[in-house]
């Protein structure tokens, strides 16, 4: 048989997660971080395995530091390579200077003697021009040099800056880290134990509502179900209308006897005097003449006995048959509807209670399925009660922790206002540096070519110091921050499978002095809990495993096996509970007030149907053919019509009187005999009518009520069966759904373990991003600073060679135009130089030179032909002709001379 199928409401309360966490409002996670690359950087020259016994060693002081140092050099062959290139960038300045000062030549090369052709003046001239190009060119570049070194002084104050920042933030973060950890182990036991305990909660109340409404979950569909495929009600609601048209037929047979007793009355006084009839008539009968007794002779009146009208009427009454019909719709409690009533009230009634019947019957059973759900709310209670402990413990544990780093972090501060004051010092330092280079060619820009000379060696010295200092910072910030990188950032952010954190923390692990067994996770978890707890099996979840669980959001409950110390899902299961399964399977309806509880109205309407067989047909045709009236009336016909015929006058006088005493008789009792004949017959016939129909309703009836029973008896077993399964499946429903919330919402969206995953990306965002970045950041542009140095020392120096060469050949210049010219010529090659001195140099020195390196007799040859052409001269003096030399595109051996 089908079954139907209960719906099993899931609406359980939901536990509310708290939003009371430190981390989210650091701001760990806003500003950009520049150097973040230079990880990528480190990563290829990093060990692929790192040493993780050793580290395991150092960290429980099992080798000596110098041992520490002496091993990890084997392994870190990239760090030592980046060492030696700090180095050796940092003794290019040194050696550049050292061989600059050691290959200087003496300035007297660009004097080549007392006397120059006019040629070699003009190789001076263009050695001038390419000096001064020299020195726009190399200052250009050491511009460029200082800007990079500016930009990255600039760039060390700010991640110096940076990282003393961090240093500062790093107590504050942890400390909020510890108290979001105990805020998330409280939240998260919180969260487990209102599922865990609320869950019970309601599945057991909703048991007891359900053990409160078994009348109507268990009782009305059985009800409802046999009422539906038995028809009993309408069986009942047929019978009752028996009961009415019983009723009715009961008043036929009243009405019939009431005419049957009014006819016997008349009957019998129509008899007595039918008798005197009878009897005058005889007496007439001899007192007629011989002559008239023929005539007399022939008249005759039947009797009541020979009609048979009186036997008829008598049976009637005395049939026990209309006497039970008669009978059976009379209130009486002897009556047979009086019976039929009340058992099929009882029936009804039986039908009817049986809801409650059930819940009467279940009282027991529903008391003792209590009991089991109490006992086991204690055993979730005891349960729960070790999660609290082993919660409690690890939230002391997490405070213990926060009571021991505050020592820890007044040595940590102290360490980073050491490297901050480091870098602090190597900044200004190399700003300083930066500074005198500025300097140098700020007096290059005002024409201060000495200062600005000097300047720049002294610039160049100071890189020369200043680069060992710096290179030996660059490598401890380095050591640092690739150290940092790859024992911290690397194992942090090795996802997804954390392989190096897992072996350093999981297996061997450095926290404790031998291997864990299960992980770190297990362990934590084994000094967490109670001595008294019992593990179904030890939990076995990788760190890896955990944080990316966490990552997604997981239920603490799952991702960290707690059911393997609460053992929380056999003890919510109710198959697993035997004194539970069998209180509830105790629990169920039963068939027995459905068996043969119509028996007895069968009987009644057996006997009903039985007294239904009454056939009144030959009675009823009986009876239409007697008729005592009609008798009278043929008699006294004939008695008239042989009064007439008698000659005898006294004779045909008592005939005339014995008519007229037939005649009152006929009036007086025959005639209302013959009315209440036809009215026997009137209510035979219709008894027949009402009886025919009766009979049949109370066979159909009595049918109906047999298949009922008869499926009842046979079927009504099943059906309480299976309706008490369904409801047993109902109460049981409610434990699975318990339990599959339960599990569901602890594994899934229960305590998320999100917040620790949180804490631990905010951990390695900070030293990862907000220290380890800056710090790799700043021995970046130490780096850079110190390769600019060994940039821009060849650059000063150069630079500071070509400001020296660059005065000397302004002096000479300047000198040999003071000597050998007049103030004329002076002023004139005054007015080229500064008009036209890159493009077209004009030069009036051609005679002078000739007249120095002319001999005696051609000086006075020249001296003689010019004593004539102009007054005034004195005799014996040198006339100069001054002439320009014109070059062509700037080409000193390309010219053409000109007289001015």
């Amino acid at each position: 048989m089908e079954q139907s199928v209960t719906t099993i409401p899931h609406d359980y309360p939901e536990p509310v997660a708290t939003d009371s966490y430190i981390i989210p409002t650091l701001g760990l996670y806003h500003g950009s971080f520049v150097f973040t690359y230079l990880s990528t950087f480190l990563s290829y020259i990093t060990p692929y395995d790192l040493p993780v016994e050793l580290l395991r060693d150092a960290f429980h002081t099992k080798v000596s530091f110098l041992q520490l140092i002496l091993e990890a050099l084997k392994v870190e062959s990239g760090y030592i390579c980046l060492i030696a290139i700090f180095f050796l960038i940092s003794l290019i300045p040194l050696c550049y200077t050292i061989a600059w000062g050691c290959a200087k030549e003496p300035d007297d090369d660009l004097n080549p003697g007392p006397t120059v052709d006019a040629i070699i003046q003009a190789e001076e001239l263009s050695l001038e021009e390419s000096l001064h190009c020299r020195k726009s060119f190399l200052g250009l570049m050491l511009q460029v040099v200082i800007l990079l070194l500016i930009a990255g002084v600039i760039a060390m104050f700010v991640t110096n800056e940076q990282i003393a920042s961090a240093v500062d933030h790093t107590p504050t973060v942890v400390r909020s880290s510890l108290l979001d950890a105990a805020t998330y182990l409280r939240d998260a036991e919180s969260q487990m134990r209102f599922v865990i305990a609320q869950g019970l909660a309601t599945a057991t109340e909703r048991i007891r509502d359900d053990l409160e409404a078994v009348d109507k979950l268990l009782g009305e569909p059985i009800q409802h179900h046999l009422a539906l495929f038995t028809g009993i009600d309408i069986i009942f609601e047929s019978i009752i209308e028996i009961s009415t048209s019983s009723s009715n037929l009961s008043r036929r047979i009243h009405l019939l006897q009431d005419a049957l007793a009014r006819a016997a009355k008349i009957s019998y006084e129509a008899e007595y005097r039918l008798d005197e009839l009878q009897i005058q008539l005889t007496v007439l009968q001899r007192q007629c003449t011989f002559r008239d007794r023929p005539l007399c002779d022939t008249l005759r009146i039947r009797n009541f006995e020979d009609t048979g009208l009186i036997d008829r009427i008598r049976k009637l009454q005395a049939d026990r048959t209309l006497a039970k019909l008669m009978a059976m719709g009379e209130a009486s409690r002897n009556s047979s509807m009086h019976a039929l009533s009340q058992e099929l009230t009882l029936a009804r009634a039986t039908f009817r209670n049986y809801a409650g019947e059930v819940r009467n019957a279940t009282e027991d059973q529903a008391d003792l399925v209590e009991e089991r759900l109490e006992e086991l709310s204690n055993d979730t209670e005891a349960t729960v009660s070790v999660l609290s402990q082993t919660i409690g413990e690890l939230v002391g544990q997490v405070n213990r922790t926060a009571n021991f780093s505050d020592s820890f972090f007044d040595r940590y501060r102290e360490i980073g206002a050491i490297l901050w004051l480091a870098g602090l010092a190597t900044t200004i330092m190399t700003l300083l540096v930066t500074l005198i280079l500025l300097s140098a060619l700020s007096c290059g820009c005002c024409h201060a070519d000495n200062k600005a000379g000097i300047t720049l060696i002294l610039g160049a010295v100071c890189i020369c110091i200043a680069s060992l200092a710096l290179s030996g910072f660059t490598m401890m910030e380095m050591l640092l921050g690739a150290h940092g990188q790859l024992f911290i950032c690397h194992p942090l952010y090795n996802e997804p499978d954390y392989t190096v954190l897992q072996k350093l923390i999981d297996k061997p692990g450095l926290i404790y002095p031998t291997e864990p067994q299960y992980g770190i996770i297990g362990e934590l978890l084994r000094q967490a809990a109670p001595a008294d707890a019992r593990w179904s099996q030890p939990v076995q979840i990788s760190l890896s495993k955990a944080l990316n669980e966490c990552e997604q959001g997981r239920g603490s409950y799952g991702t960290f096996q707690l059911d393997s110390l609460l053992n929380l899902s056999a003890k919510i299961e109710h198959r697993k509970r035997p004194e539970l399964e069998r209180a509830i399977e105790s629990v169920g309806a039963s068939e027995e007030p459905f068996l043969g509880f119509t028996v007895r109205i069968q009987g009644i309407l057996e006997d009903m149907l039985y007294d239904s067989d009454l056939n009144m047909t030959s009675t009823r045709i009986e009876l239409t053919q007697l008729s005592p009236d009609k008798d009278v009336l043929t008699f006294i016909d004939q008695l008239q019509r042989v009064s007439a015929q008698i000659q005898d006058v006294a004779t045909s006088s008592r005939m005339t009187t014995l008519g007229s005493r037939a005649k009152r008789l006929q009036l007086s009792l025959l005639a209302p005999l013959e009315q209440l004949r036809g009215d026997i017959v009137y209510h035979l016939t219709a008894l027949e009518l009402q009886l025919s129909p009766w009979a049949a309703q109370v066979n159909k009836s009595l049918t109906h009520l047999r298949n009922a029973q008869s499926f009842l008896d046979t079927d009504a077993a099943e059906v309480c069966y299976n309706r008490s399964d369904t409801y047993r499946a109902r109460l049981r429903g409610h434990l699975d759904a318990y339990r599959n919330y339960t599990t569901m919402v602890l594994n899934d969206r229960c305590a998320s373990c999100r917040p620790l995953f949180d804490i631990f990306d905010a951990m390695r965002m900070l030293f990862c991003h907000h220290i380890m970045d800056p710090m790799n950041g700043l021995w970046f542009s130490a780096f850079l600073c110190l390769f600019l140095w060994a940039v821009a020392t060849p650059l000063s120096l150069m630079l500071s060679s070509t400001y020296r060469r660059l005065e000397i050949l302004s002096t000479k210049l300047q000198h040999s135009n003071s000597h050998r010219y007049n103030a004329r010529a002076s002023v004139r090659e005054d007015q080229r130089e500064s008009s036209h001195w890159s493009t077209q140099r004009s030069v009036s020195v051609h005679v002078n030179a000739m007249a120095e390196s002319s001999t005696d007799e051609e000086l006075s040859h020249y001296t003689a032909t010019g004593s004539g052409e102009e007054d005034g001269t004195e005799e014996g003096a040198v006339v100069i002709e001054y002439i320009e030399l014109r070059y062509e595109s700037g080409d000193p051996t390309n010219y053409r001379e000109s007289l001015i």
